[in-house]
């Protein structure tokens, strides 16, 4: 499945199942306290190998341009499937669960500053100038995507009902759409870049 469609597919999941969970009971509560203990002790999967640079005004190689763009989609993707793992159980969220995926988003976060920085700051080759962009943007706006899923459960989950959603979507998948994909994933092909990003 393309990545940008599992993001539309969870946020309508989101939406639907939120509307049939608006009556909770006395036993619903209570499956989640007993899935709060449950999950208490999972711990989060952060790798340690998030993308930072602080060069500055340095002329980038190919080979390092080649190696960043490879961590920066690589940690990425990590960070995305930690978090899909939450977002995908929230109607049994905990206070734990909602912890981690701030704790995750932060990292993605970093990740993406750091990315920008290093190809905003420094020269790098011309025919990498428009793909890094593009995969920055890509890359960004599905964790903007999951940030507004985060922000819809704890809201959910304070409020007990779900806020608008019907306009971020087309927000954030106008740079993170299938066509923007396969013009990111032809640019990897030719530059012989692997990364687990678009993995099934």
């Amino acid at each position: 499945m393309k990545r940008f469609t599992l993001y539309l597919l969870m946020g309508f999941t989101i939406v639907l199942m939120s509307a049939c969970s608006q009556d909770t009971t006395t036993n619903e509560e209570s499956k989640e306290e007993s899935n709060e203990k449950s999950v208490s002790n999972v711990t989060v999967k952060i790798p340690d190998d998030i993308f930072d640079s602080n060069k500055k005004n340095e002329n980038i190689s190919e080979d390092e341009m080649k190696a960043s763009i490879k961590q920066y989609m690589d940690y990425s993707d990590v960070i995305d499937k930690e978090m899909e793992t939450i977002v995908y159980k929230y109607e049994d969220i905990t206070e734990s669960d909602r912890e981690k995926l701030h704790k995750l988003t932060d990292e993605w976060e970093k990740n993406d500053a750091n990315f920008n920085d290093f190809i905003s700051n420094n020269n790098i080759p011309d025919d990498y100038k428009e793909p890094s962009k593009t995969i920055y943007e890509f890359v960004s706006s599905i964790r903007e995507t999951l940030t507004q899923f985060e922000e819809e459960i704890d809201g959910m989950i304070e409020n007990g009902s779900l806020t608008d959603v019907s306009n971020f979507a087309s927000e954030h998948f106008t740079k993170a759409n299938g066509r923007q994909q396969l013009k990111i994933e032809k640019f990897l092909d030719e530059k012989n870049i692997k990364t687990t990003y678009f993995d099934e």
